[in-house]
C-alpha cells in the first residue's frame, strides 16, 4: 500500500512540472512572436503606409512639399475683413446759406410789447386761398366790438378785393402774408424780394395801405429772410404766443372741434399774447363768440397788432 501510494505522488508531481514547463514554453513563445513583429515593422515601413500615409506618389500626383507647421504657425488663418461699402446719401436741395442780422433788418415778435395796466391780447387771421368765412368772421367781431388784425396774402387779395376792401372799412388792421404762401427759407433772396415788393403793391393799390408787418407762411424764418424785409421797410415779422389748430382737423389723434378751439386759445391766453387763427378755419367763427366773452371774463382787452407793440 506504502509503495502504491508514493507512486501515485510522484505521478502526479511530475504532471504538474510538466503543465508549468508548458505554460512557460507558451508565454516564451508570445514574447518572441510579439518581439519578432516589432523588428519588422521597423524594418517594412510600406507595410504600415495606410497608418502613416507614407505611400509613394503615384504617376500625375501633385507632391506635397510644403514644410512642417509649429502648433503655433499651423493657426488657422483669420479671414481678411471684407470692407463695407457706404451707401451713398440720398441727394437734398443745398440749403441758402444764413447770414447775420442787419441794423435795418425786420424785428421779430413773439408777443407783444405794450405796457398798459390791462391785460391786452390781439386776435390774428391769416388767410391762404380761402374766403367764404370772411364776412361771417366780421360780423362777429362787429357784433362784439373787436377790432382785428388781418394777415393777407397777396394773392388772396387780388383774388377777393371787395372781401380785402370790405376788412379795413370795418376797422381791422391788414398786414402781409406774402404772395404765395411758399416756404420762404427756401428761396433765394431775390426770389423773397420779389415774392415782397409783388405783394405789398396789390395792398397798396387795392387798400391804399402800405404794411410794416409781416407774417411768414408756416412761421418759418431766418436772418437772412429778417434783412430782406428790412430792405422792404417792414419793421415787424409778426409771430404768435397761441396757434388756436383751427387749421386742422385733427391734432395728436384728437378731433379739432369747436370747443377744441375755444378751450386751447382760453387755457394759453396771456398778458401781450397774439392768437393766430385763420380766414379758413371752418370752426373759427363759431367759436369766436365764446373766445371773446371768455377772454373779456379773464379781465384781457382785444386790441389789433399796432396797439399791442410799442416803441
Amino acid at each position: 500500500m506504502r509503495i502504491e501510494l508514493n507512486s501515485k505522488r510522484k505521478k502526479n508531481h511530475y504532471l504538474i512540472i510538466n503543465k508549468k514547463l508548458k505554460m512557460i514554453l507558451f508565454m516564451v513563445a508570445i514574447l518572441m512572436a510579439f518581439m519578432l513583429g516589432c523588428g519588422n515593422s521597423d524594418q517594412n515601413p510600406d507595410r504600415n503606409s495606410d497608418i502613416t500615409g507614407g505611400t509613394e506618389p503615384t504617376q500625375g500626383a501633385v507632391l506635397d512639399t510644403d514644410p512642417v507647421l509649429t502648433p503655433e504657425a499651423a493657426q488657422e488663418p483669420q479671414p481678411e475683413p471684407v470692407p463695407v461699402e457706404t451707401p451713398t446719401p440720398t441727394p437734398t436741395p443745398p440749403l441758402v446759406k444764413d447770414s447775420s442780422l442787419n441794423l435795418t433788418a425786420s424785428t421779430l415778435v413773439w408777443g407783444g410789447t405794450s405796457t398798459s395796466e390791462a391785460k391786452q391780447i390781439a386776435l390774428t387771421f391769416d388767410s391762404g386761398w380761402e374766403y367764404d368765412k370772411t364776412l361771417q368772421l366780421l360780423d362777429v367781431l362787429d357784433q362784439y366790438q373787436v377790432k382785428a388784425t388781418f394777415f393777407l396774402r397777396g394773392g388772396w387779395v387780388e383774388d377777393h378785393s371787395e372781401l380785402a376792401r370790405e376788412i379795413a372799412s370795418r376797422g381791422h388792421l391788414i398786414e402781409n402774408h406774402s404772395q404765395a404762401h411758399a416756404h420762404m427759407n427756401a428761396m433765394t433772396e431775390d426770389e423773397v424780394s420779389a415774392d415782397i415788393m409783388e405783394s405789398t403793391n396789390i395792398m397798396k393799390d387795392t387798400i391804399g395801405y402800405t404794411p410794416t408787418m409781416f407774417r411768414f407762411p408756416y412761421g418759418e424764418y431766418n436772418n437772412r429772410l429778417l434783412n430782406v424785409l428790412g430792405e422792404h421797410g417792414y419793421q415787424y415779422a409778426i409771430m404768435w404766443t397761441i396757434d388756436s389748430h383751427d387749421w386742422a382737423e385733427t391734432m395728436n389723434g384728437v378731433n379739432v372741434t369747436e370747443q377744441y378751439i375755444i378751450d386751447r386759445v382760453l387755457n394759453k391766453a396771456s398778458d401781450n399774447g397774439i392768437v393766430l387763427m385763420h380766414v379758413g378755419g371752418s370752426q373759427t367763427a363759431n367759436a369766436l363768440p365764446e373766445i371773446i366773452t371768455g377772454l373779456r371774463d379773464a379781465g384781457y382787452e382785444l386790441v389789433r397788432m399796432d396797439e399791442l407793440i410799442t416803441e
